[in-house]
């Protein structure tokens, strides 16, 4: 029997897992990453978009006047890191759905809430033989996409030269709380400090993480091709994303469902993204790929970041939901300092704001 001791052990390299590990690695703690790669992961799905504004409002989305300046750095900076060229800035053209949201959109007071990230823009001819904007709309700045794959696989490939990813499905029967071990085998025994699970999706099955009001979302995104050249240099989002990829292809996406929380793409969900492409865009395409994934969200749209109330050995990091990509680098790094420094989390993703649903649990 091998046992080898970690200051961290983290269960998940999708998104939250590969960032969480980064961070606390190049501070110098030691970790061991846990994934079992067999399972379906959302973070190999989803299309990466971060943008700033959301809503048919275009309010700022939560924190962006923090978090979208240090995503920049950030992924700049891990792009060197890793070797791979994974982030992609690109702005987003919103075009107006009718008059009433123009006008709407235009006046002083909703400027002022979307200013800072966009403005209103009148499509050139390239972007008019494209997509449907008679009106016009609006162009966002700041926002673009991170193609998760290709950094996940960069990410495996850094873990794996610094010999801290092992291949495996945790079980949690092999965790023991009293002397901070878990029993990978019976050849290997790990032992830890703290274990953070970024299980993603599969959290709401963790037995001591299951009282969390996860609220898992589905959805589908299709890979298209275009059926003539065109030059699309720019997102686009309204009712549906566009996202313009090399050699002619696209992704269009994304459904939202919460029921059949599964990994299986529907004829539903493809011929509901299909509508609302033809709505928005005018070039002609065809589906080369469908894909389904269920993102990690929670009741209150914010994400889920601390230690367990009793079991304090015990972490989560989790619930990033369809805003990952701009959340995770951020609070990836407040958990470290939260970790090893001793700082305070932000109240609105610190767990303990759902301190009375374990209670309530311990007392049913």
């Amino acid at each position: 029997m091998t046992t080898k001791h970690y200051d961290y052990l983290l269960v998940g390299q999708g998104l939250a897992g590969s960032l969480l590990g980064y961070s606390l690695a190049k501070r110098g703690y030691s970790i061991m990453v846990l994934d079992n790669y067999e399972q379906p992961s959302s973070s190999r799905v989803a299309a990466g978009i971060y943008n700033p504004v959301t809503g048919r409002k275009l309010v700022k989305t939560w924190l962006a006047d923090t978090i979208f300046p240090f995503l920049k750095t950030y992924y700049t900076e891990l792009e060197k890191e890793l070797g791979k060229n994974f982030f992609h800035p690109m702005q987003m053209f919103r075009p107006f759905p009718n008059q009433e949201v123009k006008d709407f959109l235009l006046q002083e007071t909703a400027v002022a809430n979307y200013g800072d990230f966009g403005k209103y823009h009148t499509p050139d001819e390239s972007l008019k033989s494209v997509v449907k904007s008679e009106l016009g709309g609006v162009m966002t700045d700041h926002s673009g996409w991170v193609e998760l794959p290709l950094m996940l696989d960069a990410f495996r490939e850094y873990f794996e030269k610094k010999q801290c990813l092992l291949q495996h499905l945790f079980d949690y029967q092999g965790l023991h709380l009293e002397n901070n071990t878990y029993q990978v085998n019976s050849e290997l025994t790990l032992t830890f400090n703290k274990l953070i699970f970024c299980e993603g999706f599969y959290g709401r099955n963790n037995p001591y993480f299951s009282w969390l009001p996860f609220n898992p979302v589905k959805g589908e995104v299709l890979r298209v091709k275009f059926k003539e050249e065109i030059s699309l240099k720019e997102m686009v989002n309204q009712g549906v994303f566009v996202i313009p990829l090399p050699n002619g292809r696209a992704r269009v996406g994304a459904t939202y469902s919460w029921h059949d929380l599964d990994w299986i793409p529907t004829e539903k969900g493809r011929a509901d993204l299909l509508e609302k492409y033809n709505k928005l865009m005018l070039a002609d395409i065809e589906v080369e790929e469908q894909l389904a994934g269920v993102r990690p969200a929670t009741k209150d749209r914010r994400p889920i970041v601390g230690l367990h109330p009793v079991h304090t050995n015990l972490g989560v990091f989790n619930g990033l939901g369809s805003k990952g990509v701009s959340l995770a680098p951020y609070f990836a790094e407040q958990f470290v300092d939260f970790l090893v420094n001793k700082k305070e989390l932000d109240s609105e993703v610190n767990i303990n704001r759902f301190g009375s649903l374990y209670l309530g649990q311990k007392q049913s």
